[in-house]
């Protein structure tokens, strides 16, 4: 996310703000494209006591793990979704100047396309490396920002650079992560959830609800590993735990 894209949503933010909706921005810390000047202005928008959230990603520079690459704009309401999915990165570019390639769908809440897609945002925001910038964080990251500007994959090489990205991935351990809540569910994450037992239990004691699932999903024909999925779907952002095979449990 750069400012120049920020500028271009700016408006419509404030509308939708004073509204009382609630805003969320999941981005890629890459000290190339996320300008730390973006990070401030959210960071502001958060002090202020306004319902904006940004959790960040460290691409890891000196590490072998993937790159956080995904690009994916949801605007819901109560009874329908808005999903946008493509190339285009949170920029002037990506928005107005390149050429990208975008899908556009809008649907309702209780279609099965809109519960994968949610069930996608929330492996992403409550993935254990998500973090919330703070102050110092934001002011060390602009530091190595500025270095890479400068001089590129050079600054990356220079030891005082490598100190401070150092500094920056223990300040990631002890910043707050955005943590899982059953109200946050939609789609077939929530219908699962709403039926697991209180203590222990075994997927099969899930398959009893299948009937009811097919009436809800009728065009899904594979309810049995729709069901397996839903459980490790919300084993991976924390609801539930899987101490052994086939066995699960509530937090």
């Amino acid at each position: 996310m750069k400012y120049s894209g920020f500028r271009l949503i700016e408006e419509d933010i404030n509308i939708f703000l004073k509204n009382g909706g609630n805003i969320e921005f999941l981005l890629g810390l890459d000290f190339q494209t996320t300008e730390p000047k973006v990070l401030r202005v959210l960071a502001k928008f958060s002090k202020e006591g306004l319902p904006v959230r940004c959790y960040c990603f460290s691409d890891p520079l000196f590490r072998d793990a993937p790159v956080y690459h995904p690009k994916l704009y949801l605007i819901n309401n109560e009874n329908s979704t808005t999903i946008t999915i493509g190339s285009s990165n949170l920029t002037e570019g990506g928005f107005k100047k390149n050429i990208e390639v975008n899908t556009i769908i809008t649907a309702s809440l209780k279609e099965e396309i809109v519960s994968d897609i949610f069930n996608i945002y929330g492996r992403l925001k409550f993935q254990k490396s998500r973090f919330e910038p703070d102050e110092e964080y934001i002011n060390n990251y602009e530091e190595v920002y500025k270095r890479v500007q400068k001089r590129k994959i050079e600054a990356l090489r220079e030891r005082k650079t490598k100190d401070i990205i150092e500094q920056l991935k223990e300040k990631e351990k002890i910043l707050p992560k955005p943590i899982p809540s059953k109200s946050e569910l939609i789609g077939w994450m929530k219908l699962v959830y709403e039926k697991l037992p209180v203590g222990p239990f075994r997927t099969s004691d899930i398959y009893n609800y299948k009937q009811e699932f097919k009436e809800l999903y009728p065009e899904n024909k594979n309810i049995n590993a729709k069901i397996r999925q839903q459980l490790q779907f919300l084993r991976d952002i924390g609801l539930i735990k899987n101490p052994s095979r086939d066995k699960w449990e509530r937090y």
